[in-house]
C-alpha cells in the first residue's frame, strides 16, 4: 500500500496521462498538480464553450485529490467528494490496488461521458 503523497500523486497521474493522447490538453503539469481539458469548441444552450475541465490530480495538504468533471453527470450514488463548480472526485491518503482500480474506473466513466456528449 502506498502512503507517500508524492508516490500516490505520481501513480494516479501516470494513469491519467494517456488521456492526453485522446484529444485532451494538459493545462497544469507540475510536481503537485496535473490536469486535462477538452478544447473542442461546442455550443451548449446557446453558449459557446472553448474549453472544459476533464480531470485532474493534485496534492492538497495531507491528501491527494482526484477531481473529475461532473457537468451533466449524476454523482449522487458514487460516494464522491464535491469540490464545487461541477467537480467531484476522490480524496486519497493511501493507495492500494483496489483503490487504484476505482480511480481508473472513475476516469474511464467520465471519459465515456465526454465522448457520448461529443465534448472531445
Amino acid at each position: 500500500m502506498k502512503t507517500d503523497l508524492v508516490e500516490i500523486f505520481q501513480t494516479i497521474r501516470a494513469g491519467l496521462q494517456p488521456y492526453a493522447t485522446l484529444g485532451y490538453t494538459v493545462h497544469e503539469n507540475s510536481e503537485t498538480g496535473y490536469d486535462l481539458y477538452s478544447e473542442k469548441n461546442i455550443t451548449v444552450n446557446g453558449e459557446k464553450i472553448t474549453e472544459r475541465f476533464f480531470a485532474g490530480v493534485y496534492i492538497n495538504g495531507n491528501q491527494v485529490e482526484l477531481k473529475v468533471n461532473t457537468d451533466e453527470f449524476s454523482t449522487t450514488n458514487q460516494h464522491l467528494t464535491d469540490f464545487g463548480e461541477n467537480k467531484a472526485g476522490l480524496k486519497n491518503t493511501s493507495l492500494d490496488e483496489t483503490k487504484l482500480r476505482e480511480v481508473e474506473t472513475l476516469i474511464e466513466i467520465i471519459h465515456t461521458n465526454f465522448k457520448e456528449k461529443e465534448w472531445i
